[in-house]
């Protein structure tokens, strides 16, 4: 038996045991984020207060969720700021960096063992997002400490902490009751301006994130309703008599519309996150050009690019967009080797083990580097009359919808085995012409000075 109020949502609405906690911390989330920006407003609570209100509320969703599993979480933070504490300057980012993901690493084989090609929300959910804050911290802290200010770049500047957090600062950061269960994740120094009421515009106070909040609810529940009213399923992907019976054209539809169901339980996650956050005050980014209020500091995807871009690298960075800065400045920023490789390798390893994310980001590597190359040869050609810019925004529109399905597709598929099939089946086409085309294609001519 678990708890009442969990058995009787998995009673009404068929969720497994931790989809329903994990629904139940979320919406426990909406009135005390209201109580945080309202009762302990900066104006009226001072910044320990809120950290430790942030704080207790995040560990006890974590021990509601994960149960005695929230000791792993403890233990991997507590090493970690050990580290930061006990590191030399010049070595800090190393040494959290690789405890983090060994320990992060160490939990995806656990996983594995234990629920192997499941989808049980765990721990290592909670790890993934603490491994992210703590790693982003070490590097902020080594910028600030080691590195000259010279040989930063803009935004390593803005990020460099010349001091270690405090032991609050620190465990507030890590289990912000607002992101320790889906994201999105963020940087330490604006998470400490918003506890201290400085994150603002021009001096001027947070203006209030509630109406903001209720959109994003509204879209959050607009994308988890596709979950219900067409369940995602490819399992009948894996029976050949169903291949065989149906086009590869109906077979390409159908997994574009699993995949879609998929991004639409990420969507409600990340945008709920998001939504309750700007209800906490958090996420305030300053004014557009007509007035209005930005909340999109710590938004972690934008669905309308996500779903019909006309280019791979817009496509990508507008999906787990939090995950996407991290690996960006901890990795591609950092990595004197092959960046791009590195970062996709960093990616797959922090999602887990499964064959399934290597050949997502593999695929994704060579889709990108394809696509770079031949945007470059060949858009100039299309760009000087309307038309003919229309129909490549189409045909490139297609193409990159076509191949992150492709690609993403293995990350719900996991195992060998089944990612197998999906090579077989299609031949591995995309990969052999993306070859073909990144060999043979002209690279683009170096722009005169």
């Amino acid at each position: 038996m678990d708890h009442p109020l969990v058995d009787s949502l998995v009673q009404l609405s068929g969720l497994g045991p931790d989809r329903a906690r994990y629904l139940i911390c979320m919406m426990a989330s909406y009135p005390l984020a209201l109580l945080f920006s309202t009762v302990l407003s900066p104006a009226r609570a001072g910044p320990t207060l809120r950290h430790l209100f942030q704080l207790i509320t995040g560990l006890a969703f974590c021990v509601f969720c994960f149960r005695l599993q929230v000791l792993l979480l403890l233990l991997d933070t507590g090493v970690c700021y050990l580290l930061l504490l006990l590191s030399p300057p010049r070595l800090v980012h190393l040494t959290v960096f690789w405890w983090a993901l060994i320990f992060m690493s160490v939990s995806h084989i656990y996983r594995m063992y234990t629920d192997y090609n499941g989808y049980t929300l765990d721990f290592t959910g909670p790890t993934m997002i603490i491994t992210m804050k703590v790693t982003s911290l070490a590097c902020s802290v080594y910028d600030g400490t080691h590195r000259k200010e010279e040989d930063l770049n803009s935004d390593q500047k803005i990020l460099a902490i010349r001091r270690t957090p405090s032991v609050i600062e620190y465990l507030s950061y890590t289990f912000c009751f607002t992101s320790i269960l889906s994201g999105p994740t963020f940087n330490l120094q604006d998470y400490l301006n918003f506890i201290e009421g400085k994150n603002s515009e021009q001096g001027q106070p947070t203006p209030s994130g509630i109406a903001a909040a209720l959109l994003k609810f509204l879209v959050a529940v607009f994308f988890i309703s596709w979950t219900f009213i067409l369940p995602a399923d490819w399992e009948p992907f894996f029976d050949a008599e169903w291949r065989e019976s149906h086009s590869y054209l109906y077979i390409t539809g159908y997994l574009y519309l699993t995949c879609f169901i998929v991004r639409c339980n990420y969507y409600f996650a990340w945008i709920l996150a998001d939504s309750v956050s700007n209800l906490s005050g958090f996420g305030f980014n300053g004014y557009d050009n007509d007035g209005s209020a930005k909340w999109d500091k710590i938004t972690n995807v934008r669905p309308h690019k996500t779903e019909c871009s006309s280019s791979l690298k817009v496509l990508t960075e507008n999906w787990n967009i939090g995950t996407a800065l991290w690996l960006r400045r901890v990795c591609y920023e950092r990595s004197v080797i092959a960046p791009t490789a590195m970062t996709y390798l960093l990616s797959a390893t922090w999602h887990g083990f499964y064959p399934g994310y290597y050949g997502c980001f593999m695929s994704m590597t060579l889709f990108l580097l394809t696509s770079r190359k031949l945007r470059r040869v060949v858009r100039p050609h299309f760009i000087n009359s309307t038309a003919m810019k229309m129909f490549y925004d189409a045909l490139t529109t297609v193409c990159s919808v076509l191949l992150i399905n492709y690609a993403s597709i293995q990350l719900c598929f996991l195992s060998f085995e089944r990612n197998y099939t999906l090579y077989r089946h299609f031949y591995c086409l995309p990969h052999i012409i993306c070859t073909l085309i990144y060999l043979f294609c002209p690279s683009p001519k170096p722009k005169k000075e």
